[in-house]
């Protein structure tokens, strides 16, 4: 009985710290699953699946339609990377399924993605319209969505798993059982509808990747009113998992006129030269001198760029104008977010680093440290400067992190934040 009570206290532990904020949208995720749990299940649940439709012969290879939707894949992920410079490591994949009367397509976690016939056998998709569809696929993956549909699942499922578990311990397939629910959440997830906020996340990351990578986002609005329009049989199965609603249009159509810009910037300039393949294995080739894909994602994520629907946080950030007054009612998402920007601090993200602490806005020196940290990152100097300067005023005012608990996370923030006024 005390082993049993132990284990559920651990698991009521797990659940309460489940939620984390994503570090692209900034919104509070449950996340009980980890991302390497995700990715690692999400990879054999795909494995499972794509191994079923090549024994049907229904996997499509070597096709120019296969090729094309390849082509417009890479472009896409090679935004992708610049706002998720970790995806660059991820074993990214996409396989036609062919099937004409099927229009649908997805990509879990860790990059695994399926596009199914029917978007050119039925729905007559254009260019644009594709890179509608797999630049929303990827928005849910860069998301974390897969993971949080799994840790939904999961967390459904878990108490009766462990009490199950528990029940037969010395069972030597009872991990096996756990294992194997993990990929059945993956998979089921690829099933499940997203949230609408989920859905609306993905609209604005896709439509933006698809305008950055040369593909005109009005291909999402004409790819949503053919979708709505498709009858006989039923709706489009991509309508299962993606609701549509009358104002997705009218909302698509104001994202689209948001990041026309890039689009026409993109459209305007020379194809940039190399960027490095993400689809399959990184190639090696004698004599090749361009960047792997962990240096054209370091590369390009140090850039002073951010993605549009975040972008008044981060212009804000630029100049110097963050201001963080918020305590008790931010110490939660302070304390739960500290760890995550000392990792995002060592590796060098300094754009997901400025726009997490902007969000969760608790005052500190610790949290000014770090928005001077990335701006100085970022070569924004002047800006810098202020927050180094409101880092060391807010420890005067009784607002440090050292404290009973040292949660300036091994970092001396008063000396460095004074050393870094007076560069």
């Amino acid at each position: 009985m005390n082993f049993l009570l132990r284990a559920l206290c651990a698991l009521t532990i797990a659940m309460l710290a489940g939620c984390a904020a994503n570090p692209i949208t900034g919104r509070d995720q449950f996340m009980m699953v980890s991302e390497e749990a995700a990715i690692k299940s999400s990879a054999s649940a795909y494995s499972s699946m794509i191994g079923g439709f090549r024994k049907k012969d229904k996997v499509e290879t070597g096709t120019p339609r296969a090729e094309r939707a390849s082509e417009i894949t890479e472009r896409l992920i090679a935004q992708a990377v610049r706002f998720r410079p970790d995806a660059a490591g991820w074993d990214w994949q996409l396989e036609v399924i062919q099937d004409p009367k099927v229009v649908n397509a997805f990509c879990m976690a860790g990059g695994k993605m399926g596009i199914y016939t029917g978007f050119w056998d039925k729905a007559g998709a254009t260019d644009d319209e594709l890179a509608a569809v797999m630049g929303h696929e990827i928005g849910h993956a860069l998301a974390s969505h897969t993971r949080e549909k799994m840790s939904v699942g999961i967390g459904a499922q878990v108490g009766a798993l462990v009490i199950a578990a528990l029940a037969s311990r010395n069972d030597p397939n009872a991990f096996s059982r756990s294992n194997d629910a993990l990929q059945g959440a993956a998979a089921l997830a690829v099933t499940l509808p997203n949230s609408r906020e989920a859905e609306n996340e993905a609209d604005q990351i896709g439509i933006e990747l698809a305008a950055r990578a040369g593909f005109d986002p009005r291909g999402a609005v004409a790819l949503w009113v053919k979708m709505a329009k498709m009858g006989g049989g039923g709706p489009p199965e991509f309508l299962s998992t993606h609701p549509s609603n009358t104002t997705r249009v009218a909302r698509l159509s104001e994202l689209a006129a948001k990041v026309d810009p890039l689009y026409q910037a993109a459209k305007s300039r020379a194809p940039e030269e190399g960027i490095p393949g993400f689809l399959g294995a990184e190639y090696v080739q004698i004599g090749h001198t361009g960047p792997t894909r962990a240096e054209y994602a370091a590369r390009v994520a140090a850039q002073a760029d951010t993605m549009t629907f975040v972008s008044g946080s981060f212009d804000q950030f630029r100049k110097g104008e963050v201001v963080l007054e918020c305590r008790l009612a931010c110490a939660i998402g302070y304390n739960s977010n500290r760890s995550a920007w000392k990792k995002l601090h060592e590796t060098k993200q300094w754009r997901d680093l400025a726009i997490s602490v902007a969000r969760v806005g608790y005052l500190s020196d610790l949290s000014y440290y770090f928005l001077a940290e990335a701006a100085n990152g970022l070569a924004f100097g002047e800006a810098a400067k202020q927050y180094y300067a409101k880092a060391l005023q807010a420890g005067k005012e009784g607002h440090g992190c050292a404290g009973m608990f040292d949660t300036c996370e091994g970092i001396e923030v008063q000396r460095l934040a004074g050393a870094g006024v007076k560069r």
